[in-house]
Protein backbone atom coordinates (compact mmCIF):
# COMPACT_ATOMS: atom_id res chain seq x y z
CA UNK A 1 0.00 0.00 0.00
CA UNK A 2 0.87 3.26 -1.29
CA UNK A 3 -0.17 5.79 1.14
CA UNK A 4 0.98 8.49 3.43
CA UNK A 5 -1.01 10.64 5.64
CA UNK A 6 0.81 13.54 6.19
CA UNK A 7 1.27 17.09 7.89
CA UNK A 8 3.67 20.29 8.20
CA UNK A 9 4.15 21.08 11.73
CA UNK A 10 4.60 24.64 11.71
CA UNK A 11 6.80 26.71 14.40
CA UNK A 12 8.42 23.95 15.92
CA UNK A 13 11.07 25.67 17.19
CA UNK A 14 12.22 29.36 17.07
CA UNK A 15 10.60 32.71 17.57
CA UNK A 16 6.82 33.34 15.98
CA UNK A 17 6.81 36.21 13.97
CA UNK A 18 3.31 38.22 12.43
CA UNK A 19 4.88 38.20 9.29
CA UNK A 20 5.20 34.11 8.68
CA UNK A 21 1.55 33.87 10.52
CA UNK A 22 0.56 35.77 7.56
CA UNK A 23 2.60 33.56 5.15
CA UNK A 24 1.42 30.29 6.57
CA UNK A 25 -1.96 30.97 7.39
CA UNK A 26 -3.66 33.35 5.33
CA UNK A 27 -1.30 32.59 2.24
CA UNK A 28 0.06 36.25 1.44
CA UNK A 29 3.63 37.87 1.48
CA UNK A 30 2.45 40.84 2.20
CA UNK A 31 -0.62 42.85 3.60
CA UNK A 32 -1.97 42.71 6.92
CA UNK A 33 -2.91 40.53 9.14
CA UNK A 34 -5.44 41.20 12.35
CA UNK A 35 -5.76 39.47 15.72
CA UNK A 36 -9.34 38.58 14.78
CA UNK A 37 -7.88 36.32 11.90
CA UNK A 38 -5.46 34.53 13.77
CA UNK A 39 -8.37 32.83 16.07
CA UNK A 40 -9.06 29.41 15.38
CA UNK A 41 -12.17 28.88 12.82
CA UNK A 42 -14.45 26.47 14.38
CA UNK A 43 -17.31 26.54 11.89
CA UNK A 44 -17.78 23.87 9.62
CA UNK A 45 -19.12 25.66 6.99
CA UNK A 46 -16.57 27.79 6.47
CA UNK A 47 -14.54 26.04 3.59
CA UNK A 48 -11.33 28.01 3.64
CA UNK A 49 -10.58 28.95 7.48
CA UNK A 50 -7.50 30.51 7.79
CA UNK A 51 -6.59 29.19 10.77
CA UNK A 52 -8.64 25.86 11.12
CA UNK A 53 -10.02 23.73 13.71
CA UNK A 54 -7.41 20.31 13.94
CA UNK A 55 -6.49 18.42 16.62
CA UNK A 56 -3.17 19.65 16.45
CA UNK A 57 -4.86 23.64 16.88
CA UNK A 58 -6.44 23.14 19.64
CA UNK A 59 -4.05 25.36 21.72
CA UNK A 60 -5.17 27.96 19.41
CA UNK A 61 -7.65 30.45 20.80
CA UNK A 62 -11.23 30.83 19.04
CA UNK A 63 -11.37 34.35 21.13
CA UNK A 64 -9.67 36.96 22.83
CA UNK A 65 -6.86 35.25 25.00
CA UNK A 66 -4.57 34.97 21.84
CA UNK A 67 -0.81 34.55 22.33
CA UNK A 68 1.77 33.78 19.56
CA UNK A 69 2.87 30.77 21.28
CA UNK A 70 -0.35 28.73 20.95
CA UNK A 71 1.00 28.31 16.96
CA UNK A 72 3.70 26.01 18.24
CA UNK A 73 2.98 23.05 16.18
CA UNK A 74 0.05 23.96 14.23
CA UNK A 75 -0.85 22.83 10.59
CA UNK A 76 -3.26 24.07 8.13
CA UNK A 77 -3.55 21.49 6.12
CA UNK A 78 -3.80 17.63 6.20
CA UNK A 79 -2.79 15.23 2.80
CA UNK A 80 -3.18 12.28 2.20
CA UNK A 81 -0.48 11.08 -0.67
CA UNK A 82 -1.06 7.84 -2.67
CA UNK A 83 1.53 7.03 -5.27
CA UNK A 84 2.56 3.57 -7.03
CA UNK A 85 -0.72 0.97 -6.83
CA UNK A 86 -3.25 0.29 -4.16
CA UNK A 87 -6.70 -1.66 -4.71
CA UNK A 88 -9.87 -1.08 -3.05
CA UNK A 89 -8.73 2.31 -1.27
CA UNK A 90 -10.82 3.63 1.62
CA UNK A 91 -9.94 7.23 2.22
CA UNK A 92 -11.86 7.63 5.43
CA UNK A 93 -9.88 4.32 7.35
CA UNK A 94 -6.63 6.07 7.35
CA UNK A 95 -5.32 7.88 10.14
CA UNK A 96 -6.54 11.21 10.15
CA UNK A 97 -6.01 11.86 13.75
CA UNK A 98 -9.69 12.79 14.40
CA UNK A 99 -9.74 15.51 12.17
CA UNK A 100 -12.27 14.51 9.45
CA UNK A 101 -15.01 16.30 11.33
CA UNK A 102 -13.25 19.18 12.11
CA UNK A 103 -12.53 22.59 9.65
CA UNK A 104 -9.27 22.06 8.63
CA UNK A 105 -9.29 21.29 4.77
CA UNK A 106 -7.88 17.86 4.46
CA UNK A 107 -6.19 16.92 0.81
CA UNK A 108 -6.54 13.76 -1.27
CA UNK A 109 -3.73 13.36 -3.57
CA UNK A 110 -4.32 10.23 -5.88
CA UNK A 111 -0.84 10.44 -8.27
CA UNK A 112 -0.37 6.73 -8.95
CA UNK A 113 -3.26 4.09 -9.48
CA UNK A 114 -5.93 2.92 -7.67
CA UNK A 115 -7.16 -0.30 -8.99
CA UNK A 116 -10.19 -2.90 -8.02
CA UNK A 117 -10.84 -6.54 -9.42
CA UNK A 118 -14.28 -6.86 -7.68
CA UNK A 119 -17.18 -4.87 -9.23
CA UNK A 120 -18.77 -4.73 -5.41
CA UNK A 121 -16.04 -2.58 -4.48
CA UNK A 122 -15.02 0.31 -6.08
CA UNK A 123 -11.61 1.23 -6.74
CA UNK A 124 -11.83 4.63 -4.15
CA UNK A 125 -14.01 4.88 -1.37
CA UNK A 126 -14.90 7.65 1.12
CA UNK A 127 -18.14 7.06 3.72
CA UNK A 128 -18.01 8.92 6.73
CA UNK A 129 -19.38 12.43 8.57
CA UNK A 130 -16.26 15.13 7.43
CA UNK A 131 -15.80 18.44 6.19
CA UNK A 132 -13.36 20.53 3.77
CA UNK A 133 -12.53 16.76 2.11
CA UNK A 134 -11.01 17.40 -1.30
CA UNK A 135 -9.80 14.81 -3.78
CA UNK A 136 -7.54 15.66 -6.39
CA UNK A 137 -6.81 13.52 -8.78
CA UNK A 138 -3.23 13.43 -11.21
CA UNK A 139 -2.97 9.21 -11.71
CA UNK A 140 -6.01 7.09 -12.38
CA UNK A 141 -9.13 5.40 -10.45
CA UNK A 142 -9.74 2.47 -12.38
CA UNK A 143 -12.96 0.41 -11.64
CA UNK A 144 -13.66 -3.37 -12.19
CA UNK A 145 -14.49 -5.14 -15.57
CA UNK A 146 -18.08 -6.18 -16.22
CA UNK A 147 -17.99 -10.29 -16.62
CA UNK A 148 -19.44 -12.13 -20.09
CA UNK A 149 -23.30 -12.47 -19.69
CA UNK A 150 -24.42 -8.87 -18.94
CA UNK A 151 -22.29 -8.47 -15.73
CA UNK A 152 -22.47 -4.83 -14.60
CA UNK A 153 -19.39 -2.68 -14.68
CA UNK A 154 -18.07 -1.83 -11.18
CA UNK A 155 -17.61 2.00 -10.15
CA UNK A 156 -14.61 3.99 -10.01
CA UNK A 157 -15.56 5.95 -7.19
CA UNK A 158 -17.27 6.38 -4.42
CA UNK A 159 -17.84 9.34 -2.39
CA UNK A 160 -20.02 9.74 0.62
CA UNK A 161 -20.18 12.41 3.49
CA UNK A 162 -22.77 12.78 5.90
CA UNK A 163 -21.51 15.97 6.87
CA UNK A 164 -20.14 18.59 4.05
CA UNK A 165 -19.37 18.59 0.43
CA UNK A 166 -16.71 16.43 -0.99
CA UNK A 167 -14.99 18.02 -3.69
CA UNK A 168 -13.06 16.40 -6.58
CA UNK A 169 -10.49 17.88 -9.32
CA UNK A 170 -9.73 15.96 -11.75
CA UNK A 171 -6.15 17.15 -13.67
CA UNK A 172 -5.20 16.90 -16.94
CA UNK A 173 -3.47 13.37 -17.56
CA UNK A 174 -5.31 12.10 -15.27
CA UNK A 175 -8.39 8.79 -15.86
CA UNK A 176 -11.58 8.09 -13.50
CA UNK A 177 -13.27 5.52 -15.36
CA UNK A 178 -16.18 2.90 -14.17
CA UNK A 179 -15.58 -0.42 -15.60
CA UNK A 180 -17.35 -1.80 -18.83
CA UNK A 181 -20.07 -3.62 -18.77
CA UNK A 182 -20.05 -7.28 -19.88
CA UNK A 183 -21.51 -8.41 -23.00
CA UNK A 184 -24.64 -10.33 -23.51
CA UNK A 185 -24.75 -13.70 -24.08
CA UNK A 186 -26.38 -14.92 -27.44
CA UNK A 187 -29.66 -16.27 -27.75
CA UNK A 188 -30.10 -19.89 -28.60
CA UNK A 189 -30.87 -20.29 -32.37
CA UNK A 190 -34.23 -20.82 -34.17
CA UNK A 191 -35.97 -24.20 -33.75
CA UNK A 192 -36.22 -26.20 -37.21
CA UNK A 193 -38.90 -27.83 -38.99
CA UNK A 194 -39.45 -31.52 -38.78
CA UNK A 195 -37.02 -34.09 -41.43
CA UNK A 196 -39.27 -36.31 -43.28
CA UNK A 197 -38.24 -40.34 -43.85
CA UNK A 198 -39.76 -43.51 -44.34
CA UNK A 199 -39.43 -47.53 -44.02
CA UNK A 200 -40.79 -50.35 -45.15
CA UNK A 201 -42.79 -53.46 -43.62
CA UNK A 202 -43.05 -56.40 -46.01
CA UNK A 203 -44.71 -59.91 -45.11
CA UNK A 204 -45.41 -63.02 -47.07
CA UNK A 205 -48.85 -64.34 -47.40
CA UNK A 206 -49.55 -68.02 -46.44
CA UNK A 207 -49.92 -70.62 -49.34
CA UNK A 208 -53.20 -71.07 -51.36
CA UNK A 209 -54.18 -74.11 -53.55
CA UNK A 210 -55.41 -73.26 -56.66
CA UNK A 211 -55.73 -69.56 -56.35
CA UNK A 212 -54.05 -66.48 -55.75
CA UNK A 213 -53.86 -64.97 -51.92
CA UNK A 214 -53.50 -60.46 -51.75
CA UNK A 215 -52.44 -58.39 -49.48
CA UNK A 216 -53.27 -56.95 -46.36
CA UNK A 217 -55.34 -53.75 -46.35
CA UNK A 218 -52.40 -50.44 -46.38
CA UNK A 219 -50.19 -53.70 -48.23
CA UNK A 220 -49.55 -53.59 -51.81
CA UNK A 221 -47.70 -56.75 -53.84
CA UNK A 222 -43.99 -56.66 -54.33
CA UNK A 223 -44.17 -60.06 -55.80
CA UNK A 224 -47.70 -61.28 -57.04
CA UNK A 225 -48.96 -64.89 -56.71
CA UNK A 226 -45.99 -66.77 -57.59
CA UNK A 227 -46.00 -70.72 -57.44
CA UNK A 228 -44.83 -72.38 -54.23
CA UNK A 229 -45.45 -76.09 -54.64
CA UNK A 230 -48.66 -78.43 -56.08
CA UNK A 231 -52.07 -79.31 -54.42
CA UNK A 232 -54.71 -81.87 -54.90
CA UNK A 233 -54.84 -84.72 -56.79
CA UNK A 234 -51.06 -85.89 -57.21
CA UNK A 235 -50.14 -82.39 -56.53
CA UNK A 236 -51.10 -81.11 -60.29
CA UNK A 237 -53.03 -77.79 -58.76
CA UNK A 238 -50.57 -74.81 -57.90
CA UNK A 239 -49.99 -73.38 -54.25
CA UNK A 240 -49.37 -69.39 -54.89
CA UNK A 241 -48.00 -67.00 -52.20
CA UNK A 242 -47.73 -63.31 -52.59
CA UNK A 243 -45.44 -61.15 -51.02
CA UNK A 244 -46.49 -57.63 -49.45
CA UNK A 245 -44.85 -54.11 -48.94
CA UNK A 246 -46.47 -51.10 -46.89
CA UNK A 247 -44.49 -48.10 -47.15
CA UNK A 248 -44.50 -46.07 -43.53
CA UNK A 249 -43.62 -42.25 -43.87
CA UNK A 250 -43.04 -39.79 -40.51
CA UNK A 251 -41.17 -36.96 -39.64
CA UNK A 252 -38.22 -36.28 -37.35
CA UNK A 253 -38.80 -34.55 -33.92
CA UNK A 254 -38.07 -30.71 -34.99
CA UNK A 255 -34.13 -29.82 -34.72
CA UNK A 256 -33.18 -27.54 -31.87
CA UNK A 257 -31.38 -24.25 -32.42
CA UNK A 258 -27.46 -24.04 -31.52
CA UNK A 259 -26.09 -22.53 -28.20
CA UNK A 260 -25.99 -18.67 -27.95
CA UNK A 261 -22.43 -17.30 -28.04
CA UNK A 262 -20.93 -16.16 -25.11
CA UNK A 263 -20.42 -12.39 -24.35
CA UNK A 264 -17.46 -10.32 -23.93
CA UNK A 265 -15.79 -9.30 -20.77
CA UNK A 266 -15.68 -5.54 -19.98
CA UNK A 267 -12.99 -3.27 -19.92
CA UNK A 268 -11.74 -2.97 -16.16
CA UNK A 269 -8.45 -2.70 -13.89
CA UNK A 270 -6.14 -4.87 -15.10
CA UNK A 271 -8.16 -7.08 -17.65
CA UNK A 272 -8.91 -5.33 -21.46
CA UNK A 273 -12.20 -6.03 -23.00
CA UNK A 274 -13.06 -8.70 -24.99
CA UNK A 275 -15.48 -9.82 -28.46
CA UNK A 276 -18.17 -12.24 -28.10
CA UNK A 277 -17.71 -15.92 -29.19
CA UNK A 278 -20.09 -17.19 -32.36
CA UNK A 279 -22.92 -19.05 -31.86
CA UNK A 280 -23.06 -23.11 -32.43
CA UNK A 281 -24.66 -24.54 -34.96
CA UNK A 282 -28.20 -25.83 -34.89
CA UNK A 283 -29.13 -29.73 -34.62
CA UNK A 284 -29.12 -31.54 -38.22
CA UNK A 285 -32.84 -33.78 -38.34
CA UNK A 286 -31.53 -38.01 -38.80
CA UNK A 287 -33.26 -40.00 -40.05
CA UNK A 288 -31.95 -42.78 -37.38
CA UNK A 289 -30.96 -45.79 -40.14
CA UNK A 290 -33.99 -45.52 -42.19
CA UNK A 291 -34.63 -43.52 -45.83
CA UNK A 292 -34.16 -39.48 -45.34
CA UNK A 293 -36.68 -37.80 -47.65
CA UNK A 294 -35.71 -34.68 -46.51
CA UNK A 295 -33.11 -32.93 -44.36
CA UNK A 296 -33.98 -29.81 -42.14
CA UNK A 297 -31.86 -27.70 -39.59
CA UNK A 298 -31.83 -25.76 -36.16
CA UNK A 299 -30.79 -22.35 -36.42
CA UNK A 300 -27.27 -21.48 -35.29
CA UNK A 301 -26.79 -19.65 -32.03
CA UNK A 302 -26.64 -15.86 -31.90
CA UNK A 303 -22.95 -14.47 -31.76
CA UNK A 304 -22.42 -13.05 -28.15
CA UNK A 305 -22.15 -8.97 -27.60
CA UNK A 306 -18.90 -7.60 -27.02
CA UNK A 307 -17.69 -6.23 -23.60
CA UNK A 308 -18.14 -2.50 -23.02
CA UNK A 309 -15.15 0.23 -23.18
CA UNK A 310 -14.91 2.04 -20.39
CA UNK A 311 -17.48 3.64 -18.54
CA UNK A 312 -20.09 1.68 -21.75
CA UNK A 313 -22.90 -0.49 -21.18
CA UNK A 314 -21.68 -4.11 -22.52
CA UNK A 315 -22.75 -5.30 -26.32
CA UNK A 316 -26.29 -6.26 -26.37
CA UNK A 317 -27.93 -9.24 -28.29
CA UNK A 318 -31.44 -10.81 -27.93
CA UNK A 319 -30.47 -9.91 -24.57
CA UNK A 320 -29.64 -6.94 -22.89
CA UNK A 321 -25.44 -6.16 -22.10
CA UNK A 322 -24.33 -5.52 -18.97
CA UNK A 323 -24.49 -1.93 -17.57
CA UNK A 324 -21.08 0.07 -17.38
CA UNK A 325 -19.75 1.24 -13.49
CA UNK A 326 -19.77 4.77 -12.65
CA UNK A 327 -16.77 6.98 -13.06
CA UNK A 328 -18.34 8.67 -9.76
CA UNK A 329 -20.95 7.58 -7.84
CA UNK A 330 -22.45 8.68 -4.38
CA UNK A 331 -23.99 11.30 -2.39
CA UNK A 332 -23.02 14.72 -1.44
CA UNK A 333 -19.80 15.63 -3.66
CA UNK A 334 -19.13 18.51 -5.99
CA UNK A 335 -16.66 18.20 -9.05
CA UNK A 336 -14.76 21.15 -9.55
CA UNK A 337 -15.14 23.76 -12.04
CA UNK A 338 -11.56 23.67 -13.03
CA UNK A 339 -11.63 19.88 -13.64
CA UNK A 340 -10.74 18.00 -16.74
CA UNK A 341 -14.06 16.70 -17.97
CA UNK A 342 -12.14 13.69 -20.65
CA UNK A 343 -10.62 12.51 -17.19
CA UNK A 344 -14.52 10.82 -16.87
CA UNK A 345 -15.39 7.65 -18.14
CA UNK A 346 -18.94 6.60 -16.93
CA UNK A 347 -21.76 8.87 -15.12
CA UNK A 348 -20.69 10.91 -11.95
Amino acid sequence: MSVAVSKTLLFGSGQIKFSDLRSNFKLASSGTLSATELRRITSTSNTNPIVPDATENASISTSNNLSLSQFRNSIKYYDLNQTGTDTNLDVDAQTWNSNLSKSIIKRVNINGTCGSTSVGSPALTFDALVYNLFVIVNGSVLGAAGATGSGSGGNAMSLISSGGAIYLTTNSGSAVYGGGGGGANGAIGATGLPGGCHYFNNYSTGNQCGGCPGCAGGYYATRYCYRVGGCGKRGRTAVNRTDCEQRVDYQTAAPLGGAGGNGGNGEGYTVSRTSGTAGSAGETTSCGGNITDYVNYGGTGETGGAGGDWGADGGSTTNAGGSAGRAVAGSNYSITAESVTSAFKGLK
